[in-house]
């Protein structure tokens, strides 16, 4: 079955599909990430602090050349210098063309290709010669832009409900960056603090992305439970492993940069805070279809809605913990694939503290989830309990009539009397 221009266009426009206005949205997300690159380098360049670095584009590339080994813990390594000409591109010598010699080690991964922009580092010793380093690459824009782009795509094809996703993921980075990082930096317990940052991201995230406003409350609430319920788990195991939170390079160079830093509140808070974007998932699909069967069926017995609310819960559970079990596999792939290059046994693995760490941070994030279920279920069926008791007593039932005043059949005009036949039909 062959399909032409004009074939495609008329199912299109069948199926009611807005693509003309799609496509216009999607050129504007373009568009929007080639001026947020601009604004975005251009301003980087201008205000670029020069003491420490310089940010410089590649012309030329030559012949690399191996430097006599260097040993370092008894261990030799290699240092490479290249021959490159540079243009400078912030600073007082803005413009200039400089050939110079760029050592760095080898298999650092840092390939430096022409047309490219790098930051370059200069050492200067007392000698006063100089050694040139590419610390990185210059990516600030382009990151921007693409961040700018997806976030267009996303509005360009959801609409305001992108955007309003968008605006509460604004939010709970904002609150992390800002909050959370900067008063556990000043000293406070981390524990409280990562529960009350969840609450504020919940309570964001909730209200740009749930629109029945009479459920934001079951939402919050089973949210909640679900991550207090990652945390009393994690926190028993933490003290049945006795886990120090100290396996990764990172927590071990925390805790001698900041001294008296508890670090065991540091895994604590990362097991809140990474279980709370799942559970909320979890909560607000299952009170979005379970509003969906009360707007259906207003008689529906709490049973019933409990149990398809269980059941919806059920299904949107195995997912879900894939997404948080191999995201934390993910993370944490270089570290396994090191353990298992240095053929350590299943055993060994299972003792192991790094393993053990993220294994605690997964089984707790999965309870959360699981215990999100029926707590959401539980608090959306009393909810619509109280809902119909208060509307029961808002608007009681009409005196005048009864159960004795029943209309006979020898009553029924003829009308009516086909009409309650096609009922019973």
């Amino acid at each position: 079955m062959s399909f032409t221009t004009a074939g495609i266009g008329e199912m299109m426009d069948n199926l009611n599909i807005d693509y003309k206005g799609h496509l216009f949205r999607f050129a504007l997300a373009v568009l929007s990430m080639v001026a947020v690159y601009s604004a975005v380098d251009f301003w980087t360049l201008r205000t670029w602090d020069t003491s420490e670095s310089l940010v410089v584009e590649v012309e030329d590339v030559g012949e690399e050349k191996i430097l006599s080994p260097e040993e370092e813990d008894g261990e030799p390594f290699r240092t490479v210098e290249t021959k490159v000409r540079v243009q400078v591109l912030t600073g007082e010598q803005k413009g200039k063309t400089f050939s110079i010699a760029v050592t760095q080690m080898e298999d650092s991964g840092m390939e430096l290709k022409i047309g490219r922009r790098y930051i370059l580092i200069v050492d200067v010793f007392d000698d006063g010669t100089m050694q040139y380093s590419i610390a990185d690459v210059f990516r600030i824009p382009s990151v921007m832009g693409v961040i700018v782009f997806v976030c267009g795509c996303l509005i360009a094809f959801t609409g305001l409900v992108g955007a309003k996703a968008l605006l509460g993921l604004g939010f709970s980075i904002a609150c992390l960056l800002w909050g959370f990082i900067p008063l556990v930096v000043e000293g406070m317990a981390p524990v409280p603090l990562a529960f009350l940052s969840v609450l504020f991201i919940a309570v964001a995230t909730i209200f740009c992305v749930v629109h029945r406003k009479q459920a934001r409350v079951v939402v919050l609430l089973g949210s909640m439970g679900g991550v207090s319920g990652a945390f009393l788990l994690g926190f028993f195991m933490v003290e049945l492993w006795q886990v120090s939170g100290l396996a990764g390079e990172s927590a071990s160079l925390l805790a001698t940069t900041m001294t008296g830093i508890n670090i065991k509140g540091i895994l604590l808070s990362s097991v809140v805070i990474s279980s709370v974007g799942a559970v909320l998932d979890v909560g607000i699909s299952i009170t979005a279809a379970m509003s969906e069967l009360v707007e259906y069926d207003s008689e529906i017995t709490g049973l019933c809605l409990w149990t398809a609310g269980i059941r919806v819960g059920s299904e949107v559970l195995g997912s879900m913990i894939n997404t948080l079990i191999l995201a934390y596999i993910g993370t944490s792939l270089p570290i396994a694939i090191l353990i298992g290059n240095a053929g350590a046994n299943f055993l060994g693995l299972m003792n192991d503290p790094y393993v053990s760490q993220e294994i605690l941070q997964s089984v707790a994030g999965t309870s959360g989830l699981l215990l999100t279920i029926p707590i959401t279920a539980t608090f959306f069926v009393l909810r619509e309990k109280v809902l119909k008791k208060n509307s029961s007593r808002s608007n009681p039932p009409d005196p005048q009539i009864s159960s004795s005043q029943s209309i006979q059949p020898s009553q029924l005009t003829e009308p009516a009397a086909s009409n309650s036949r096609l009922r019973r039909v």
